[in-house]
């Protein structure tokens, strides 16, 4: 396809975009990853090499051969034996005798291998490690993968001479490994690339050549492990030590000029040429004559603060075009999106991952396109393509839990790694969770947060193996999240469980039971009688005790009850009491009026009046209320008196009532409405009728009776 094709699909569908600039940003990144395939036309690609050492892998420096599975290990033939890598983590698996391993292959869950003296086959184990079988039997060919250079293959004089040792092809490569490096060659036999310890390569002699995919390739060299990125997001254009630190930069055509503290210099970016120096003159042409802006936080560029994450504290702000920026905080960088009141973030780059670092005083980012820019970097200048990195889907590979071990007293222990829950001693003293993204991931930096013990997310590292030591006992949650270029972080959680002491477990707490219950038991044996004499001699004084209680209390009761009726018999007989003594009175007024105003009062109104309050005096509701009362205050007072004395009428225990309750004479007078001469006579026929002598009080014999 050409270039002129693709603008002509993007026209055709750039209508149907909602944002003019995302469709440029689009664009811009197609054409820059078509210009990419171009630049691998024209002879020249990027290959960014990460050497793994003897210090990484803790074995020989010998490495016979390499593969990886299909879950994203590789495994490496080593003289010390078989190497299993998982992206952050490796491990050493040994057979019985100790041999060398010479070949390595999967063939499904199966590693196939080698060595010197023996060959075998290596399985996983219910805990995921690795178990070695010895095979007798002659393993066929098909076994593992040739290596051999095709006959048909014309080699470049160069490849030639430095002694071809291994062969290896991608899709639209050839890879041959030589005694003097890596050659890589285009599929008409031109050299792209030759890697070396000149440049990047730490050993020159290449043992075996695994293609991971066509951006990713591992060496197996005699004295280490590489693995190779072929035209990465992030390459490096030119050490720091050659150019010094960039300044400002900007691109003519495919011609790129950049300013450093040591002049100007210039080279095509589409060729494996190096940097150049060149005047200030003819470099000042294509570069600003100011440097990047840089903004911070405060100038308010973004509506929406909290979709800026972690870079919500950014240490410097380069705005570049359709409204992207660039935000730097430590070693990491994002690219935000604000449009239409709305923050987006682009893309991340973590630059651990490429073993660079940012300067610590910018300028950081110069813009060459929408799609390419280049970064200050204290090993030199960083060119970084962030169509790479934003177009496009990436499959999100969750981290994985490959091992879990603990150390106490009685050595190292392994726990499954399947499980939900690892639960671990209390005596132990380290436990190690080791934790692989596999080789498949860009990124292998790693985070984590054990809840309970820490209050936020730890530093990102390249190292899978997550140590705590001596943790109390409790229940603790650990958070492991790997980093990736766009979207959330895949996380994984782990429950920890450290058990109590022995003597805090539910079986000593069982043992505690049952030997106090012994201990009782034994203490009965020799109290029991005097136990029991007391126990029942406190029985029957608790029984004493409640019961003179509790008649105490209904005493009380009794009489706090019979106070409150009596109160309230008090209270009605006074207002019965005053409201006689009222109308009364309202009668000796009325008939003084009448005296006082003879026929000029209203006879027919002074007879209604007067009717009114008789009838108001001789109210029979009044007294049923008032028997009502006194009942209750005196409870069968009245039927022990006429059981004792039959013949007493009705007035005259309504006599015997009101004496019973201590009134004056004046006030029995009142009540009953009679004189208080009446009320005298009335006493004395009483005493008559209850047989009482002179020298017995009526009132006392009522109030005793």
């Amino acid at each position: 396809m050409s270039l002129c094709s693709v603008i002509d699909i993007f026209l055709i569908f750039a209508p149907m975009k909602r944002h003019l600039s995302s469709f440029l940003f689009g664009l811009i990144g197609m054409i820059s990853l078509f210009s990419q395939t171009m630049r691998a036309d024209d002879g020249h690609l990027f290959a960014l090499v990460r050497n793994y050492t003897i210090d990484d892998y803790k074995a020989s420096c010998q490495n016979w051969d390499i593969s990886v599975s299909s879950r994203g290990t590789i495994y490496v033939a080593n003289n010390s034996g078989l190497l299993e890598f998982d992206g952050n983590t490796w491990y050493k698996y040994q057979t019985p005798t100790g041999d060398a391993m010479l070949r390595v292959d999967m063939r499904g869950d199966t590693i196939f291998t080698k060595g010197e003296e023996s060959q075998g086959f290596w399985t996983f184990t219910a805990k995921r490690e690795l178990e070695y079988q010895e095979s007798n039997q002659l393993m066929p060919d098909w076994v593992f993968r040739r290596t051999d250079l095709p006959d048909s293959l014309v080699l470049p004089k160069q490849v030639k001479e430095a002694n071809p040792t291994v062969y290896a092809e991608t899709s639209s490569l050839r890879l041959i490994g030589t005694e003097q490096g890596l050659f890589i060659l285009d599929k008409d036999g031109q050299i792209r690339k030759h890697l070396s310890m000149g440049n990047q390569l730490q050993d020159n002699f290449v043992h075996a050549i695994c293609v991971q995919d066509d951006t990713r390739i591992w060496l197996a060299l005699d004295n280490g492990v590489a693995q190779i990125d072929i035209n990465p997001p992030v390459s490096m254009l030119s050490q720091r030590s050659r150019v010094g630190k960039l300044q400002n930069a900007g691109l003519h055509g495919l011609t790129l000029y950049i300013q450093t503290n040591m002049g100007y210099f210039k080279r095509q970016l589409d060729t494996s040429q190096s940097f150049v120096p060149v005047s200030a003159q003819e470099a000042s042409t294509y570069i600003s004559a100011k440097p990047p802006k840089t903004l911070t936080l405060s100038d308010g560029l973004f509506s929406n603060p909290d979709a800026l994450q972690n870079f919500r504290e950014a240490d410097a702000i380069y705005p570049t075009r359709n409204n992207l920026y660039w935000l730097v905080k430590g070693n990491e960088a994002g690219l935000f999106l604000e449009e239409e009141k709305q923050t987006t973030l682009r893309c991340r780059i973590l630059f651990d991952n490429f073993n660079t670092h940012l300067t610590t005083r910018g300028p950081h980012f110069f813009a060459l396109n929408d799609s390419l820019y280049l970064v200050s970097a204290m090993q030199g200048v960083l060119l970084v393509n962030v169509s790479q990195l934003t177009v496009g889907t990436f499959q999100i590979n969750m981290p994985r839990i490959r091992r879990i071990e603990y150390k106490d007293w009685n050595g190292r222990h392994s726990l499954p790694v399947d499980t939900t829950l690892a639960v671990l001693p209390h005596r132990f003293e380290e436990v190690n969770i080791y934790v692989g993204t596999t080789v498949f991931t860009p990124s292998h930096q790693l985070s984590y947060w054990l809840e309970g013990v820490s209050t936020e997310w730890s530093a990102w590292q390249n190292n899978g193996k997550i140590s705590f030591s001596q943790l109390p006992e409790g229940k603790y949650k650990l958070r492991v999240r790997r980093y990736v270029t766009q979207g959330d972080f895949p996380e994984i959680t782990l429950n920890l469980k450290v058990s109590p002491a022995w003597y805090g477990t539910i079986w000593a707490y069982i043992a505690y039971v049952l030997l106090a219950w012994l201990g009782i038991q034994c203490i009965l044996r020799f109290n029991l009688r005097r136990l029991k004499r007391d126990e029942l001699e406190q029985q029957r004084q608790a029984e004493l005790q409640a019961q003179r209680e509790e008649e105490i209390l209904q005493t009380q009761q009794l009489k706090e009850a019979l106070q409150n009726k009596n109160n309230e018999l008090i209270l009605q007989t006074s207002a019965l009491v005053r409201r006689n003594q009222a109308i009364q009175s309202f009668m000796v007024e009325l008939e003084a009026q009448k005296e006082l105003l003879g026929d000029r009062y209203p006879q027919k109104l002074y007879k209604k009046l007067h009717q009114l309050m008789e009838e108001a005096i001789r109210s029979q509701e009044d007294w049923s209320l008032f028997d009502s009362y006194f009942q209750n205050a005196h409870q069968h007072f009245v039927e022990r008196l006429q059981h004792t004395y039959p013949d007493l009428t009705a007035g005259d225990l309504r006599i015997c009532c009101l004496l019973r309750m201590n009134l004056s004479t004046k006030e029995l007078a009142s009540l009953l409405n009679i004189s208080v001469r009446a009320v005298e006579l009335r006493r004395y026929r009483l005493r008559k009728r209850l047989g009482l002598n002179g020298d017995t009080n009526l009132v006392d014999f009522l109030m005793k009776l």
